[in-house]
C-alpha cells in the first residue's frame, strides 16, 4: 500500500518499518545474555572498578573509561576491565577499540559466555564474519548440547547473506529442541529476505498463537501480506490490531490508505478521522494530509460531510492550533456554510491577534449568517484593534439596524468620514441606514433630508428610491414625487415583486385603484404571493374596488403567511359591514 508521490497517507503518517529489522530486533532480544559482575581478587583496584561502574551508570562514559584504564594498568590481566571498557567503546561506535578490548577479554577468559558474546558482537559490527563463524564452530564442537551457539551461528550466516545455511541450522535446532519463538522469528526473517512471503507469514502466525495480544507480530504479518500482494488479508490484520488497540496509529493510517485505494472513501475518511483524534501524528503532518485530500475538489465536494468530520476532529484534538481554524473556515466558506466558517474564524481570533482582512472576513460571515448579536460582538472586538475603520463601522451599523437598535445605529456612524469606505456601495448603504433609522424613530425631517440627499447624489439607486417612495406613501406625503420615483424604479426593474408592490401602494394612496390593482397583481405574480404584506395590500386595493370576496381571500392568506392578525381581522370586519350596507 505504498503510495508514490507526496502526500499519500502511508508516506505522510508514518515511516514504513523494516520487517527484517523488527524481527532481528526480537531475535537478538532473545539471544542477549545479561552479564554478572566479576569480582576481583585484588583489593588494590577494587575501588577503581566500583567507581568505574558508578560513573558508567551515571552516563559519565569518558570518566569510566579512564578508571578502567587505571585498573588495566595496575592489573593487565583483568578481563572484566577489558570487557567493560570494550562494551562502552562498542556502544559508542568506536569499533576498532571495542574489538581490541573485547578480544583481550575473550582471550583472557574464553570460557566466559559474556565475553565471548560481546566479542562476537564486536566482530559483527566490523563485518568480520569469518572469524565469528570460526569461534562459534569451535564453541559448538566443545559444547554440542548448547543451542545458543548454534543459534548465534545461524544469525551470523543470515547476516552474511547466507540464508540457506542459517535455515539448515535452525531446522536442526527445531528438530532437536522443538518450537522456539526466537527460531521461528529468525526463520520468518530468512524467508522474507528470500521473498518467500507466504512462508514467512506462516512462521509469524505460529508466534501469534502464543502471543495473541502482541500487536507487533500482526504488524509484521500485515506487511508480509502487502509484499505478496494480498492487501485484503493485510487489512484483516489491521482490523485485528484495532480490536486490541483501538487507537493504533499504524493500523488506522494503513486502513485509511487501503480503503482510499479501494475507492471506498466513506470508510477511508472514517479511519482518517479516528487517526486524527490522536496526537501521535504531528499537527503539521495532519495539515499536509488534509491539504492533500482537499486538493481534489470533486472528491472534497462529494464527501463534504466526511471531510467535515475529519476537520472537526482535528480542531477538537488541537484546540490551540490556530491554523487548523483557518483551514476549517476556508472549507466551510467554499461550501457556503457560513455559520460554521464564522465559528472557526471566531476561535482563530481568540488564539491570534487577527489581521484586518481576517477580521473583515469574520464580520462578513457573521452578517451573511444573520448572526446579529455575533455581528455586534465581532465588530466591537475589531474596533478595539482598528478603531478608525469605516467599513467595520458600516457592518456594526447593519447589526444595530437588524437588532432594531436605531439609536445605537445613529451613534455608531457619528464622526465617520464617508469617503473612507472601501466602496461606494458601503458609503451609500451607510447613509441609507441612517435615514432608515431616523424614519423608524419618527424623525421624518432628518430622514427625508438624508433620503433626498441620496437621491440627488445617486438618482439611479433603486433601493433608495423604492424605500423612500414607500415611506412617503405610508405617511401620505409627497405622493406625486413618490409616484415619479417609484415608476422609474418599476420601469427599470419590471420583475421585482417588492418594487411592484411599492408602486401599487403609492397608486393606492393616490386613489388610482384600477391602476394599483394592475401592479399589485404583477407583484403577486412575480413572487409576492407568499409575502403577507403584498397580500394585505392586495386586499386593501380590492376592498377599495368593492371586490369584497376577493379582498377577504387576500386578507386570510396574509394572516396565514404571518401578517398582523389583529389589524387584518379588523379589515375583514369592515368587509362584513360594507356587505351589509
Amino acid at each position: 500500500m505504498e503510495v508514490s508521490g507526496i502526500p499519500g497517507p502511508n508516506s505522510m503518517m508514518m515511516e514504513k518499518r523494516s520487517i527484517i529489522g523488527l524481527l532481528l530486533g526480537l531475535v537478538f532480544s532473545f539471544s542477549n545474555v545479561s552479564r554478572g559482575q566479576e569480582q576481583s581478587e585484588s583489593k588494590d583496584y577494587q575501588y577503581a572498578l566500583i567507581e568505574a561502574v558508578k560513573q558508567k551508570n551515571l552516563g559519565n562514559l569518558s570518566e569510566a573509561i579512564k578508571l578502567y584504564g587505571l585498573v588495566i594498568k595496575d592489573q593487565p590481566d583483568c578481563a572484566v576491565a577489558y570487557y567493560e571498557a570494550g562494551s562502552i567503546y562498542l556502544a559508542t561506535n568506536q569499533l576498532d577499540l571495542s574489538r581490541t578490548y573485547l578480544q583481550k577479554a575473550y582471550l583472557l577468559d574464553s570460557d566466559n559466555e559474556w565475553y565471548t558474546m560481546a566479542y562476537l558482537n564486536a566482530l559483527g559490527a566490523r563485518e568480520e564474519y569469518d572469524e565469528a563463524v570460526s569461534i562459534l564452530k569451535e564453541k559448538i564442537n566443545n559444547d554440542p548440547g548448547k543451542t545458543e551457539w548454534e543459534f548465534k551461528l545461524a544469525v551470523t550466516y543470515f547476516t552474511m547473506g547466507k540464508p540457506g545455511k542459517a535455515r539448515k541450522i535452525l531446522e536442526k535446532i527445531e528438530k532437536e529442541k522443538g518450537f522456539s519463538e526466537k527460531i521461528t522469528l529468525l526463520k520468518a526473517s530468512i524467508y522474507e529476505s528470500e521473498e518467500k512471503y507466504e512462508l514467512a507469514r506462516e512462521e509469524i502466525e505460529k508466534v501469534m498463537v502464543l502471543f495473541p495480544e502482541a500487536i507487533q507480530f500482526r504488524i509484521v504479518a500485515a506487511e508480509l501480506c502487502l509484499k505478496s500482494g494480498d492487501e485484503s488479508s493485510a487489512a484483516n490484520y489491521y482490523r485485528e490490531i484495532l480490536e486490541v488497540d483501538s487507537m493504533n496509529i499504524f493500523a488506522l493510517t494503513n486502513l485509511t490508505d487501503y480503503y482510499r485505494q479501494k475507492e471506498d472513501y466513506k470508510q477511508s475518511y472514517k479511519y482518517l478521522a479516528k487517526s486524527f483524534s490522536s496526537k501521535q501524528i504531528e499537527i503539521n503532518r495532519k495539515m499536509a494530509i488534509l491539504s492533500y485530500y482537499l486538493s481534489d475538489d470533486e472528491q472534497a465536494q462529494r464527501y463534504s460531510e466526511e471531510l467535515s468530520n475529519v476537520i472537526e476532529v482535528m480542531a477538537e484534538t488541537h484546540p490551540e492550533e490556530s491554523d487548523v481554524r483557518l483551514i476549517a473556515a476556508d472549507f466551510y466558506i467554499q461550501r457556503q456554510d457560513y455559520i460554521k466558517a464564522y465559528g472557526h474564524l471566531k476561535k482563530y481570533l481568540e488564539l491570534q491577534k487577527g489581521t484586518y482582512n481576517i477580521y473583515m472576513q469574520t464580520i462578513m460571515l457573521a452578517n451573511a449568517s444573520g448572526l446579529d448579536e455575533e455581528l455586534i460582538f465581532i465588530t466591537n472586538k475589531a474596533l478595539e484593534q482598528y478603531p478608525d475603520s469605516a467599513d467595520i463601522r458600516f457592518f456594526r451599523g447593519i447589526a444595530f439596524y437588524q437588532s432594531n437598535d436605531y439609536g445605537e445605529l445613529i451613534e455608531n456612524f457619528k464622526g465617520v468620514d464617508h469617503s473612507r469606505y472601501s466602496s461606494r456601495e458601503y458609503s451609500s448603504q451607510a447613509r441609507m441606514l441612517i435615514a432608515e433609522a431616523y424614519y423608524r424613530l419618527d424623525d421624518y425631517e432628518k430622514s427625508d433630508l438624508l433620503f433626498e440627499s441620496l437621491i440627488r447624489d445617486e438618482p439611479d439607486n433603486y433601493m433608495v428610491l423604492n424605500n423612500y417612495s414607500y415611506y412617503l406613501a405610508e405617511r401620505g406625503e409627497k405622493l406625486e414625487k413618490a409616484k415619479d420615483w417609484s415608476s422609474r424604479v418599476v420601469k427599470n426593474n419590471p420583475e421585482n415583486a417588492t418594487f411592484l408592490d411599492t408602486y401599487a401602494w403609492v397608486l393606492y394612496k393616490l386613489q388610482s385603484y384600477e391602476e394599483a390593482e394592475k401592479y399589485i397583481l404583477l407583484a403577486l405574480d412575480k413572487g409576492g404571493e407568499n409575502d403577507p404584506e403584498v397580500n394585505e395590500h392586495a386586499g386593501d386595493i380590492q376592498l377599495s374596488l368593492k371586490s369584497y370576496q376577493i379582498a377577504r381571500s387576500y386578507y386570510m392568506k396574509a394572516i396565514i403567511l404571518g401578517g398582523d392578525k389583529d389589524k387584518i381581522e379588523k379589515k375583514i370586519e369592515m368587509i362584513k359591514i360594507k356587505e351589509n350596507e
